[in-house]
């Protein structure tokens, strides 16, 4: 009897076993998932400066609430020697130009006589980054891109221009001498020099056709403010685009529009000063076509581009040429007479 119970057991005991083999083995072969660690966000370094806290307009005394100190991230900070922290640097001074809520309080923002406001610069300077300049450029309607450009938009240059072959020495155009003429007029029967006489004198009435070519210049460059820099001096500001719905709905909740000022004849391009001498150079060529195309907000990759000229666009669109023909259509008024249909 005790025997068998030991019997009973041992199958029990064999039996458990078994199955604790048979769930356990396949977990312990099972590849293992790895598991995903957190991603690490990186962390941002500030240093504490002084920002304002309201806005403060253009020659206002500067109160100890104006001003505020905040974190600013080390990546976007200011010029050093501009950057200020003790608040009684600030306090009392003088707001050389209009200082947004939010916005640093910088060296160059701030005088301690009004005498001074007109003594260290223009307004329009506190907004040319270090390395740029600002440059005028006059535009139109088609070259401003139907005054759509505002304050704060990249535009990219354009420039369109013909060439021709000139002299190297004297730089007047080139007439090719028409040799195969001068072959025709003497199988004909004219003497050589008579032949070459009849078509020297027809070079004066030949007309030269110059080759045409276009192609982006400079690239992505600021807009520091359309039209005058106004007097008393102004932060520029971006101006969208408004559609013609959006912008009646502004004239509707604004009331009667006053009337319309001049369009503007002048953009102030914030460029480098190689791309002002470009730019310059362009002006003052005077046979060149520059328009400026308007880039859209947040684009400032730049681009690769190919000169289009006459071949370029034959090459590309896949123009063919028609080949010559032995008549040509004309009209009554050509002077051909063409006899009734």
């Amino acid at each position: 009897m005790n025997r068998s119970r030991v019997l009973i057991l041992l199958g029990i005991l064999l039996l458990v076993g078994a199955l604790a083999v048979l769930v356990i083995l396949p977990q312990t072969l099972a590849p293992q998932t790895p598991v995903e660690q957190p991603t690490s966000i990186p962390e941002i370094r500030t240093t504490e400066i002084l920002v304002a806290a309201q806005n403060i307009p253009r020659g206002a005394l500067i109160s100890p609430d104006a001003v505020v100190p905040s974190k600013w991230p080390n990546d976007s900070l200011p010029p050093a020697d501009l950057i200020i922290t003790d608040p009684e640097k600030v306090v009392g001074q003088i707001a050389r130009t209009d200082v947004l809520r939010g916005q640093p309080m910088l060296a160059s923002l701030i005088a301690a006589d009004p005498k001074a406001l007109a003594a260290r610069g223009s307004d329009a300077s506190l907004f040319v980054p270090a390395g740029k300049v600002a440059m005028a450029y006059p535009i139109n309607k088609l070259t401003s891109v139907g005054y759509a450009i505002g304050s704060g938009d990249r535009v990219d240059v354009i420039v369109s221009f013909a060439v021709v072959e000139v002299d190297q020495d004297g730089q007047y155009p080139i007439v090719p001498f028409n040799r195969d003429l001068v072959d025709d007029l003497i199988a004909a029967g004219l003497e050589p020099q008579e032949a070459v006489s009849r078509v020297l004198a027809k070079l004066d009435s030949v007309g030269i056709k110059p080759r045409l070519l276009s192609q982006l210049t400079l690239q992505n460059v600021e807009v520091l403010h359309v039209g005058e820099w106004p007097v008393g001096g102004v932060l520029p500001q971006i101006t969208p685009t408004l559609s013609p719905d959006r912008q009646a709905e502004r004239e509707a909740a604004l009331g009667t529009p006053t009337a319309t000022p001049p369009r503007p004849d002048m953009i102030i391009l914030l460029v480098d000063q190689q791309q002002a001498l470009i730019l310059q150079w362009l002006q003052q060529e005077g046979n060149i076509a520059l328009n400026l195309v308007l880039r859209g907000a947040g684009d400032n990759a730049p681009v690769s581009t190919e000169t289009v000229s006459y071949q370029y666009i034959l090459t590309n669109f896949n123009i063919t040429i028609p080949p010559k023909a032995n008549t040509i259509i004309v009209g009554s008024e050509s002077g051909v007479n063409v006899p009734p249909q």
